[in-house]
């Protein structure tokens, strides 16, 4: 049986805020035939095994809704304690015990999204994904990375905003500035050279030039006899 039309309304009004203004991480799609059919996404939180993964979770919410909490699935298998392999079932106090009726859609998201950068290994519904990460996390965080490669690295279109390429330009700036800076100094060092050159040779020309021009000596002295300065006398 559906919610009665007061909770339809309170449904349609969450995923309409949470599509204009949705959490970090989180996004909300619904069917235009169907409004009570509600999956929300949730992208792996960085520096998880989950970071390169977009997670889909499905809403089932029965007639008494809000007084109980909806039926949440995980639909993306992921390798994680707190999500059985073989039903999608999350285990999360919010969705049980600890369920109030002011909670909604946005809330349920949020709650998962920080299940995945908290597991809970004493409430394990993955026994296996439990053990290894309380005994050896590395080995845990290897395996959810190759879960999240092959089963949750595909991003729904339209909900989320493809991540940011690397700038390659950045790896290859340093060496090809050095490569300029080399062929600027070799053009700059045979301009230098050849400026060399030809003031050697002017300098050399000039040389030669006035090497071959005749030196005016001055005229010889002439010696005055005696008897010419006695004559001069007279």
């Amino acid at each position: 049986m559906a919610p009665p039309s007061s909770t339809m309304k309170r449904l349609i009004k969450e995923v309409r805020s949470l599509q204009a203004n949705p959490p970090d991480c989180v996004r909300v799609q619904v069917d235009d035939c169907d409004v009570t059919d509600i999956r929300g996404w949730v992208q792996g939180p960085p520096g998880t095994p989950f970071a390169s993964g977009y997670f889909l979770i499905t809403f089932s919410f029965p007639s008494e809704f809000p007084s109980v909490p909806p039926r949440c699935l995980m639909s993306t298998r992921i390798f994680h304690p707190n999500v059985s392999i073989s039903t999608g079932e999350i285990c999360v106090s919010t969705l049980k015990k600890d369920w109030s009726p002011e909670y909604g859609i946005g809330h349920v998201l949020t709650v998962i999204k920080c299940l995945l950068i908290s597991p809970n290994p004493d409430s394990a519904l993955n026994a296996e994904a439990g053990r290894l990460l309380q005994e050896n996390y590395e080995e845990y965080a290897a395996t959810a990375r190759l879960w999240t490669s092959v089963h949750a690295a595909s991003c729904p279109v339209g909900m989320f905003e493809p991540a940011a390429l690397p700038v390659a330009t950045q790896a290859i700036a340093p060496p090809l500035q050095r490569s300029l800076s080399d062929n600027a100094s070799k053009v700059l060092n045979a301009a230098m050279e050849d400026k060399v050159e030809k003031t050697g040779a002017t300098a050399g020309a000039a040389s030669s030039s006035a090497s071959s021009v005749p030196s005016k000596t001055a005229p010889p002295t002439k010696k005055v006899t005696a008897a010419k300065r006695g004559v001069k006398r007279l």
